[in-house]
């Protein structure tokens, strides 16, 4: 099915770590004006070294954050691990599962501020920035209307 999925949308190549569990596993796929090297993966990152259009050497780690919260310590030692592998420019994109500060969040039960804070330091040791965004603020709706919807900014390129 990925394949027909592949072709349809015009990309020339894939990668798929399969589901474990509940989850829905991973994918990447990419186009033909690009060099697509796999350097690791788990059931929660695909990691690749990309030489694109020009020679461009980078890398492209695809992140999804544990997402049970008691659990999500061992994502971030992950990523910490990760980081020191390979001396080159570095893009990590996904679903972290996390907020970044209370503005990232409308609604809902709160936070806890170490959560809060154990990603903001795991970013901060990997030398990694959020990247920002142009609309829509939030990528996370719970899809409940009035006073119970709640919207986070969970997914983030960085």
């Amino acid at each position: 099915m990925l394949e027909s999925i592949q072709v349809k949308l015009g990309f020339a190549g894939n990668l798929v770590v399969d589901c474990v569990g509940k989850g829905r596993g991973l994918c990447l796929l990419w186009t033909d004006n690009m060099k697509v090297d796999l350097l690791s993966y788990t059931r929660f990152h695909i990691e690749v070294r990309i030489i694109s259009y020009g020679a461009v050497v980078w890398r492209l780690m695809g992140f999804y954050m544990e997402p049970d919260a008691p659990q999500r310590h061992h994502s971030w030692d992950l990523l910490r691990r990760l980081h020191g592998m390979a001396n080159l420019p570095w893009l990590c994109c996904g679903d972290f599962n996390e907020i970044l500060n209370t503005n990232d969040k409308e609604r809902g039960q709160e936070r806890p501020g170490r959560s809060i804070d154990n990603f903001r330091t795991a970013l901060d040791q990997c030398g990694l920035e959020d990247l920002d965004f142009k609309d829509p603020r939030f990528t996370r709706s719970n899809k409940r209307s009035g006073g119970d919807h709640v919207q986070e900014r969970i997914d983030r390129g960085l």
